[in-house]
């Protein structure tokens, strides 16, 4: 079995990991790259284990931060920082492995699990599927797809083209182009189909292939228990009004013994949001309006955070007048892309005005509404709200296991930062 390089550690080496976390630390002043870095170090360490719910990595981070929104003297919401909601999702604990005939593939690069595939154990025979032989496979009876029981198909049309409806068979596996890498998510995962999905890197499973084996345990909790985590600062003119920053701390977590550490997505938004709020809890940053500060979690399963918090408010939504999110934040070669920037015109001319007269960043881009991210619950609910992320080339991976650190290099990252403290302390 091949080596992987982000595996789930053992319990035993997780609490020796948690006593040897970096020191996290910051200055007054400016940003402070130097803390968002070490932050970033901390939430994508073996003790976090993905900042998802295998492993309770989600609940370690959590604690992580609330810790930290005390040491910058933030303001709990009702005495607490965690604001807890629950959520269905399955999870895989144990070792995964699949062998292709008799060659075993390696998790995380070769093929990841879909997330809504139960427990699967034995060796099944492989019924081949391609599209420039086969065409597509609805309806089964027009293909010759008609008695799968027992076998596993393998395809390279899209995960879209079939229908559980016309599926028979014990699994299926899809093969990825050529020029795609093998990544995971977990939106999918608030049930358990009956039968199991692979996603696979092309030529991981040679064409001619006659059997595969497959080994996991699934863990379906119908009520998992999860958590935001939520701080304010209040405003030195009016404290009764609140600017918001945002980033969901959590991530997809670990399939069976691979971790995704997801760094760039969005350790990379949560240090960020750190590093604005340690900037504004200094007495001569503080603004005139109180800030909150909003860690979701959940919101790689659907943006389920968010949504809870929008249902149970912490204070009043109409007191706020602005939000701003931050998810993926760690390149910003070629600027920003603002997501509502077409939406609300006035407050992205002031972002723009900021720019150009600052010479900040080579370019502040602007795109309507998208529900790509945890501020599209709130701009459904009426509060003006941007989504921010950083474009250029220097990122590249997205829900792989190597979103890691090293490769975050927060290009422009103290202009980021200026434009953002110069926008925010725009509003009286």
């Amino acid at each position: 079995m091949k080596n992987n390089h982000h595996l789930l550690p053992p319990i035993r080496r997780i609490l020796s990991v948690f006593l040897v976390l970096p020191i996290v630390y910051c200055r007054t002043g400016a940003q402070d790259l130097g803390y968002v870095r070490s932050l970033m170090d901390t939430l994508t360490s073996e003790v976090m284990c993905g900042r998802g719910c295998s492993g309770s990595g989600d609940l370690r981070a959590a604690r992580f931060l609330a810790s930290e929104f005390a040491r910058l003297g933030m303001h709990p919401f009702n005495g607490e920082y965690c604001q807890p909601f629950s959520l269905q999702i399955n999870t895989y604990q144990d070792s995964i492995h699949v062998a292709a005939d008799s060659e075993w593939l390696d998790p995380g690069n070769d093929f990841v699990v879909l997330p809504y595939s139960p427990t699967a154990e034995g060796t099944y025979e492989l019924t081949w599927f391609l599209s420039d032989s086969s065409g597509k496979p609805n309806p089964p009876e027009e293909t010759g797809l008609t008695d799968l029981t027992g076998k596993v198909i393998i395809t390279d049309l899209e995960e879209k083209e079939f229908c559980d409806s016309a599926l028979q068979a014990a699994g299926i596996i899809f093969i990825l182009p050529p020029e795609r890498d093998v990544w995971w998510h977990v939106a999918q995962a608030g049930e358990v189909k009956d039968y199991f999905a692979l996603r696979v890197r092309s030529g991981s499973i040679p064409e001619g292939t006659k059997t595969v084996t497959v080994s996991w345990r699934n863990q379906f909790y119908p009520d998992y228990k999860t958590q935001n985590v939520i701080g304010y600062l209040p405003g030195k003119a009016r404290p009764g009004r609140f600017l918001v920053v945002t980033a969901h701390y959590d991530h997809l977590g670990a399939m069976g013994q691979v971790v995704f550490p997801g760094a760039h997505d969005n350790a990379s938004g949560t240090s960020m949001m750190l590093d604005l709020a340690r900037y504004f809890s200094t007495p001569e940053h503080r603004p005139d309006l109180s800030v909150a500060f909003m860690a979701f979690g959940a919101e790689e399963a659907g943006l389920l955070g968010s949504m809870h918090y929008i249902g149970h408010p912490l204070f009043p939504m109409d007191s706020i007048s602005f939000l701003v999110n931050l998810d993926m934040v760690g390149s910003g070669s070629e600027g920003i892309m603002v997501v509502n920037g077409k939406v609300h015109s006035q407050e992205f001319s002031r972002l723009e005005e900021l720019n150009r007269r600052h010479d900040y960043l080579v370019s502040v881009r602007s795109r309507g509404e998208a529900a790509n991210s945890d501020h599209f619950p709130f701009h459904a609910s009426g509060v003006p709200a941007f989504f921010i992320y950083t474009l250029g080339p220097e990122c590249t991976e997205y829900h792989t296991i190597h979103d890691t650190p090293e490769k975050v290099p927060f290009t422009e990252y103290e202009s980021f930062f200026k434009l953002l403290t110069g926008f925010i302390e725009t509003f009286r």
